[in-house]
This record gives structure tokens, sequence and C-alpha cells, in this order.
């Protein structure tokens, strides 16, 4: 326990009594008589006369109330209203009240958290806050946001500029020295499990007076539509009943340490779909939480947290939400390495492995787990040349046949339309998380399926597997984990390439998708194509209809599959997409003929060092990031034509710094690689992208390295003959990590491996 000097003390108390009890600047320690005095304060009608002892003696206390007594009594002669105070750091002692007791006329003994509780009553806020929903922590199958604290296992937390990694204890003792961090993560890591474990934290310092700030955690969603900082502080404290007007008092005096989840679920309503009226859009919405970061004391730390995802880049976040560098770091909550899904899925009485395509994130564990589906999802089958795909392809099938089967009206293949419909409907919206009510999911299946939906049949719907409670309303759902959402959704993509004609309602709906596939949406493309034989030749062609026909979303998702599994022979033109990772590295690039206009484009990656694929080209496009470049100036002006670009990373001269340290030539290339996999912004790379960079040395081990974090778990292989597509594996995450940052004192086998290679 931290143990506050006298002086320190002092300081706190004269603070908090300047707020109370002061009408003008100064007031505070004075002497008087030839006696010091704590605090003299005046606001217009009472003088206040304060002592603040750290201490627990009779002694000490009758010599400060005696002090105070004296001065009270003197203003009072000199016709003055005036009252005293002793403020103890603890709760006083029966010893230390009956010493004041022959002065209660004059002079009153109060703890500091009395004293404290005059401008805010921090103790009822924070038992009635601990009971209430924090951000997105809820149980979606018991339909309640009580979710225990010892469901939480501490994830792995990376600083983003580095990948160094940071433990909980750690980024608590920060914030308790008044540091402010933004915290990203996917949605349903457990990113608002760690912001509740943050403030029971910072809640038993302030009750154990270890700090003098008390936490306040808000959920953004529940301030849509608020334009200044006091009018949020204010409905936050009606909404956990204490006084508006002391919630704010403290904050400006600098007693509130801020949590602040949520920064992605602010309004998005009025969003026209121009990239660049949604950035200004983005800006406007999030003025609230900028003004409210700007007005808030230095000596108050700060959490910010939301979907990394949400912004297109580090810097139209940190502009958007006022958190510069410098001033905010910025960490990362990464998803469970196997260690930590192990410890998550023993907690709930499962101690099985788990296989490498199973997503671990913890909310959909836990929903695998309370539905009774982990035994089964572990069995699925993976193969063909996309194993993760046509696992994901499996474990749709095996629950909508077993929910079909628990149900005497809907067939297996209603439920996936089903799904697949309501997956394309939420990639029509800025976010994947948007709900749908009752009414619009009985609508969502009369298209689905031609038929109207019964009472029992809409009973089934509302409790499927991969849905969930939203957070808007508890009548409607949303889907619980991107990977099920991308994957039902590709299911339809891959059945509208094999039957490219016709008039099926929800060939219009993947039309109208706003946000591409994910990898695992596209290797769910790739392993159904592979399964009906599908040719490469018949890929293109419905590309090419849908180019044509102006639905670029669409021909983006279905050329995302084609490079995996052929190769386009036109010359193709975007328009106005979205794309989260552009990496022309990769070798297919070099033989094509593209245009990105209008497009936007969060992260580019260029070959180093040499010219970027010469017949591809960027017109008026948005990119937030670019690695491999310098500057502007590094651009060649016949591939970019009037584009905005946020920022240009220095991801390659990190390799390159790492490729002439004086480590072994077998770790360089394995910490090169390991990073272009999980540092840099994709997870999924062709060989030719792994080797671009590397000298002639370095080039002759790259395949041994490789090779090596294949055995070892590191890399995961898919795709056919000649384009072997290697992504990161979830479960080796937090040692991939570890290499990267410490790679001479770090200890795994893959590194003693390649030490000894070159």
């Amino acid at each position: 326990m931290r143990h506050f000097t006298g002086e320190e003390f002092e300081d706190e108390v004269r603070r908090i009594c300047r707020n109370l009890f002061s009408n003008s600047l100064g007031q505070g320690a004075e002497k008087v008589d030839e006696r010091e005095r704590d605090g003299i304060f005046w606001n217009g009608d009472f003088f206040t006369i304060v002592e603040a002892t750290t201490e627990k003696k009779k002694d000490k206390a009758e010599y400060d109330a005696k002090k105070t007594h004296d001065l009270v009594a003197k203003k009072r002669t000199e016709g003055h209203m005036a009252r005293g105070f002793l403020v103890t750091l603890h709760e006083p002692t029966a010893d230390q009240k009956a010493a004041v007791k022959k002065y209660e006329k004059t002079t009153k003994i109060v703890s500091f958290d009395e004293l404290r509780s005059l401008l805010f009553d921090a103790q009822s806020y924070l038992r009635i806050r601990a009971g209430k929903q924090f951000g997105s922590v809820y149980d979606h199958v018991g339909h309640s946001f009580e979710v225990p604290r010892s469901d939480f296992v501490e994830p792995t937390i990376t600083r983003v500029v580095d990948s160094s990694s940071k433990t909980l204890n750690e980024l608590i003792e920060e914030v308790r020295n008044k540091a402010r961090v933004v915290i990203t993560a996917e949605y349903g890591i457990g990113k608002s499990m760690l912001l509740r474990e943050v403030f029971f934290h910072l809640l038993r310092d302030f009750s154990e007076n270890k700090t003098f700030r008390c936490p306040i955690a808000i959920n953004l969603r529940e301030h849509i539509g608020q334009e200044e900082p006091v009018e949020l502080l204010e409905r936050h404290a009606r909404a956990n009943a204490v006084e508006p007007r002391k919630l704010v008092a403290a904050w400006s005096a600098g007693y509130i340490d801020l949590i602040i989840d949520g920064f992605d679920e602010l309004s998005t309503r009025g969003w026209t779909g121009d990239h660049r009226k949604l950035r200004e859009f983005k800006r406007s919405t999030h003025a609230v939480v900028k003004k409210l970061i700007r007005q808030t004391p230095k000596n108050s730390s700060i959490i910010i947290a939301g979907r990394g995802a949400y912004f297109d880049s580090d810097v139209e976040m940190r502009e958007a939400l006022g958190v510069p560098e410098g001033v905010f770091e910025h960490f990362m909550v990464q998803p469970f390495d196997s260690e930590q899904a192990s410890k998550f899925l023993a907690r709930k009485g499962y101690n099985e492995a788990l296989p490498q395509w199973i997503p671990t994130r913890p909310l959909f564990l836990s929903y695998l787990i309370n539905k009774k589906l982990i035994q089964d999802a572990v069995k699925v089958s993976t193969t063909g040349a996309f194993p993760e795909g046509f696992a994901w392809s499996a474990l749709l099938t095996m629950i909508a046949g077993r929910e079909s089967d628990q149900s005497e009206g809907v067939d297996k293949d209603s439920i996936l339309k089903f799904w697949g419909l309501m997956a394309t409907k939420a990639r029509q919206s800025i976010s994947l998380q948007k709900s749908f009510t009752p009414t619009e999911m009985d609508e969502i299946f009369y298209n689905a399926t031609g038929n109207a939906v019964t009472e029992d049949e809409r009973g089934l719907l509302l409790r499927l597997p991969g849905l969930g409670i939203a957070p808007d309303n508890p009548s409607s759902r949303i889907f619980i984990d991107d990977d099920f959402l991308n994957a039902a959704s590709a299911t339809l993509v891959a059945s509208h390439i094999k039957f490219p004609y016709g008039t099926d309602s929800y060939k219009e709906e993947i039309r109208n998708v706003s946000q591409q596939l994910n990898s695992v949406g596209i290797h769910v493309v790739c392993a159904n194509l592979e399964q009906e034989g599908i040719l490469p030749g018949a890929i293109e062609a419905c590309l090419s209809r849908e180019l044509s026909g102006g639905n670029n979303e669409l021909a983006y998702d279905i050329f995302s599959a084609l490079i995996y599994v052929g190769m386009p022979t036109s010359h193709l033109e975007f328009n106005g997409i979205d794309v989260k990772e552009l990496d022309l590295c990769q070798d297919y690039f070099e033989n094509l003929k593209i245009n990105f206009a209008n497009c936007l484009i969060e992260n580019l990656i260029l070959p180093e060092g040499t010219d970027a694929p010469k017949d591809i080209k960027f017109i008026a496009c948005l990119i937030g990031n670019v690695e491999g470049r310098a500057s502007t100036h590094d651009l060649p002006t016949k591939q970019f034509s009037d584009c905005e670009i946020d920022n240009f990373s220095s991801a390659y001269s990190v390799n390159s710094d790492v490729l002439s340290s004086g480590l072994p030539l077998g770790v360089r290339v394995l910490v090169v690689t390991l990073r272009k996999i999980y540092a840099q912004a994709g997870n999924s790379r062709l060989e030719s992208a792994l080797l671009r960079g590397l000298d002639h040395r370095a080039r002759m081990i790259a395949p041994e390295v490789i090779e090596s974090l294949v055995k070892n778990g590191f890399l995961i292989t898919s795709g056919r003959q000649g384009k072997t597509i290697y992504s990161g594996s979830r479960t080796k995450r937090k040692d991939a990590l570890a290499i990267i940052h410490s790679p001479a004192t770090y200890r795994v086998p893959v590194l003693d491996e390649c030490k000894n290679l070159g």
C-alpha cells in the first residue's frame, strides 16, 4: 500500500477545499498569529479553516483541533461566519473523535473520504457503477451482462509502435501514474473485459486510499448524439444515481480517471457512402470525445478503447479522438494464444486441444461452450487446398443440420441461406456489428426462403448459434463473431460465382455490400469453388460481369478469390471500394493491370528498393498507411495521382535494421518473416512477399526458415501448388511477438533451429 507523506496529503486536502470553499485563486496555507495553517478559505460568506493529518494519534488530533478552534473563534468575534475541519487520511479513531468533541461547536473531524464526498460522492458512484454493464461484456447465451470476473484471462497487450508486450499490472501502474492510453482490439477479443479489470483494480486503490482519483467507466454507446463533455458526464452521473454537478466538479478538479469504452459505437447515421464525407462524419461524431479528452486535467489518467478497424489509419484515429502521439500510447489487445485459450476453456470445463482454424477470441469460445457446440466444432474436416475455408463451411453446415433436426419446420439449407443473407446485410452497413430487429429477421427469412415465418420458426431464428443479443435492444440480434459472419456471407458469393445468372434475391444483396470479405471469407469462397470444380476462366467471367455492372465491392471479393486459384487476364478497374490491405509485394500483381479509383485503402505495401508493379495505378484514393516508402516524393507520379495519404510506415526500415544487425543470419530472416506475418497489417502472404527485401544470402536460407516455422506451428499453409499462402497461427501469436521483440534472449525451439542456418 502506498503511504502518502503529510505534505502530499495536505496538498490534496487544499485542492478539494479550494473547489468547495473558495471564491478566488490563491487561497490555501497561511501563517496566522505566528502559527502555520494548512488551509484558510473564504467563499464570500464563510471562512473555512482546515487542518489535515495522516497521523492517528490522539494528542495530534487534540493539538490541531484546538489550533483550529482558536482561529474560528477569533473570526467569529470579528463578525465573520466561520467553521473548522480537521481532516484525517483514514477514518477517525474513537480517541481522535473524543479529543475533538470538546471543540464541536467550532470544529468537526472528518475523514478524507467524507471531505471528498462533499465534492463528489465517489463511494456511492463506485458501488452503483460496479454492478452495471461494462462495454460489450455480455453472456449471449444466458442473456445477462453479469459475466463473472473469474472468466477473465489476461490477454497479450502489445505496444503498436514496436510490438513489445505489457502485462495488465504494468498497464494499471501506468494509469496510476497518470498515463494516457488508447487500446484497440478486434470485436470479441476481450477488450471490455480488460477495461473492467482495470476499473476494479483502480476502484480497490481508491477505496484503500492508494490514490486520490476515482475511476469513472463510460460506455460511449450510451452517449450517442451528445455534443458537450459536461452534458455527457451529467448523463453518466444521473445513470449512476450521483449528483451531476458534483461529478463534473470532481472531473474539473482532476479527481477523476476516465475509462472510455467503445469509440467505434457512436452513431453512424448520416453516412453517405462517400469516403471523404465519411471521414468528416467520424470527426464530427467524435467531437464530444475530443473535447472531453482535451478538457480533462493533466493529472487525470485516460484510457479510451474501441475496435482498431473502425478508423482507416492510426493518424485518422488520433486526429478524430484528439489523442496525439507522444501523449497517448497506443496498445493492441491480441487474440488468445493456445495457452490463454486453454486456460479460458479449462475454466469452462473443456480441456481438449483446439484446431488451428478456430478463432480463439473469448466471446466465440464461450459461445461454443455454452451452446454445447465445441465438441462437434473441433471434429469438422479440414481437407483440400483451403482447409480453413473447408472447416468453416463444414462447421456452418454441421450447426445448421443440428438446428434443423431440432425443428420441424426449418431445413438445413434454409438456415444456411438465412445466415448468409443476414451476414450480407451486415456487410452493407458501416459496422459489422449491425443489429437486426425481429421484423428485419422475419423479412430476411422470407427473402432467403420464400416462406413467411411461423411463431415456432421465429423462436428458432432468435436462438440460432452465431447470433447474440444486441447491446442496443434485447429483442434484436447481432453476429457475435466476425469470422462466422464472413464465412456465412461467403457461401452466397460462392453460389453466385457458380451460377452468375438468375434473379435470386441474394444476388442484389451481395452487390450492395460496402465491406469486403476478410481472409476467412475468401478461403470459404475458394474452398467452395474447389469442391465444385469451378475453373478460373468461369470465375474471371463472373468478375468481368460484375465490374461492367458497377458492382465493385462484389467484384473485389471475386478478384480476391481468383488470385489464389488463377490469374485475371483483362484490365481491371475498381472504383469506390474499401480495401483493408493491398500487398503489391505479392508476385501476382507483377502481371496485372489494375486501376484503383476513389478507393479507401487502409494499408498499402510497396516493395522496398524496387518499383511497384507499373500497371497498378491509384487515382483519387484515400490511403491510410503506405509501407515501403518514406514520403510522397518516393511515390511514382505516373501511378499515384490526386491521392491523399495519412502516413508512411517505417516497417521496411525496421526490417532493414534487423537484417543488418549482428544476430545470426537465420535469426534475422526469422524475425523479418514473423514481422511480415504478425506485426504488419495483414496476416496472409504468398512466399514471394516473404522473400521480398532479402539479399542473396538471406534468400538462400529463407525456405529453410519458412519450413521450420511451418513445422513449429508458426505458419499455416493453404492454397494450390505454386501459390502457397502462409498465414499466422492464432495460437502462436504471443511467442511470435516475443521473438520479434527479443530475438537474442527469448527461448523457443524455432529460434534455436534458425540460429544454425546460414
